[in-house]
């Protein structure tokens, strides 16, 4: 099983190449060999966007980024990782998330990392650094500023002479003896792992590009790499735009249906008000009717009360009439025996017999004539009350 500890350093120039690096780094350009279904990538150190923050720490250092020259190094890429068949010892499985000891690892190899390029570089000088599980074997990649705290004698002006940092990529990448010593500590800093340096090859065995082929490659792939980055960028302003078109057009269509939702929830609560009303109206008009219903009903009662008092004395009256008419007709039969010797007589015995005569007084006095006379005051005092 290889178990080696790699570590690979890259020149990175300012413009083009600082801004493509950066954002194949985090993700924001295609990159195929990267899987989607994966854990995304995680930004150690820094931003979402490496080239700005190269910019930034060249300005806290007092590196007039301007000031660099079209091709000249501004940073340093440096890759760190390790052998996929020691991942896979540790249970990594591509395109998957680890869980449980695998995780554990993971964790601890990252923060080894980034313990080793603050020690080595400094962590002022660790402008960016991001951990890409997306791919074979997880890794991470770093952007370091090449710059040392020195005097240059060959700087004009104020700065002539000066210590302040300075760019300079052969002051940190020494030459061949001194990466061998570089790739031999980080191995040994990361044997905790198990992982360990691999072998050297013998010097002249390794076939180099002429430079200037090397140069030429370098450029038409910056080139191309910037044509890339500017499609990628065009397609990201055009799907920004879109997803503002739709953003806006979705705002819009839920302004409209808040306003409808408003106006129905208006016209239902004034609906609601209205029936309340009508409620209110009919409840009202019921208890008044039922108010006059009850006050006519009592009035139909004491009326009926009133009639049947009525009746009763009705009946009494009828009652004592009917008792009076017979003893009217008694009393007839002694007036008609008066009234028939008064008419036989003579006028002289007419006057004797007349409306004073003992039959006639004894007639007047009788408790017949008492009643009778009763009764017709009781007949004409209830005439006078109707």
């Amino acid at each position: 099983m290889s178990a080696f500890a790699i570590i690979r350093h890259e020149k990175i120039k300012a413009g083009r190449h600082l801004v493509s690096a950066g954002l194949h780094n985090v993700r924001a350009i295609e990159t195929p060999n990267a899987d989607r279904d994966a854990a995304p990538i995680e930004v150690m150190v820094g931003t979402g966007k490496p080239h700005r923050d190269v910019m930034g720490s060249l300005k806290r250092l007092d590196i007039d980024y301007a000031n660099i020259r079209k091709n000249g190094n501004v940073a340093i890429e440096v890759f760190l990782g390790a052998s996929p068949d020691w991942w896979a010892s540790k249970g990594w499985k591509p395109g998957e998330v680890p869980t449980g000891e695998t995780l554990r690892v993971v964790e601890d190899w990252k923060a080894a990392q980034l313990a080793y390029v603050h020690e080595r570089f400094g962590k002022h000088l660790v402008a960016n650094m991001t951990f890409h599980p997306d791919e074979a074997s997880p890794h991470c990649h770093a952007f370091v500023i090449p710059a040392t705290y020195r005097k240059d004698g060959r700087e004009k002006g104020e700065r002539t002479g000066q210590m302040a940092w300075r760019l300079s990529v052969e002051q940190v990448l020494k030459g061949p003896a001194h990466m061998k010593s570089v790739v031999s500590d980080y191995a040994r800093q990361m044997g905790r792992f198990g992982l360990q340096r691999g072998e050297d090859r013998p010097t002249g065995t390794t076939k180099h590009q002429p430079l200037k082929e090397w140069q030429r490659e370098q450029s038409e792939l910056t080139i191309a790499m910037g044509g890339e980055v500017m499609k990628q960028q065009e397609l990201t302003e055009q799907a920004k735009a879109e997803a503002d078109r739709i953003r806006q057009e979705a705002d819009a269509y839920a302004a409209r249906v808040r306003g409808d939702a408003d106006r129905e929830a208006k016209a239902a609560k004034e609906l609601a008000a209205q029936e309340a009303e009508v409620r209110k109206r009919k409840d009202d008009a019921t208890n008044a009717a039922r108010i006059e219903l009850q006050r006519k009903t009592d009035e139909l009662v004491a009326i009926a009360s009133e009639m049947e008092v009525e009746r009763t004395a009705l009946r009494t009256m009828r009652s004592r009439l009917e008792s009076m008419l017979g003893k009217v007709e008694k009393m007839m039969e002694p007036i008609r025996a008066f009234a028939a010797k008064y008419l036989s007589a003579s006028p002289i015995a007419r006057s004797a017999i007349g409306s004073k005569g003992p039959d006639a007084v004894r007639i007047a006095s009788t408790t017949e004539a008492a009643e009778l006379e009763a009764m017709r005051k009781f007949m004409s005092g209830r005439g006078s009350r109707r």
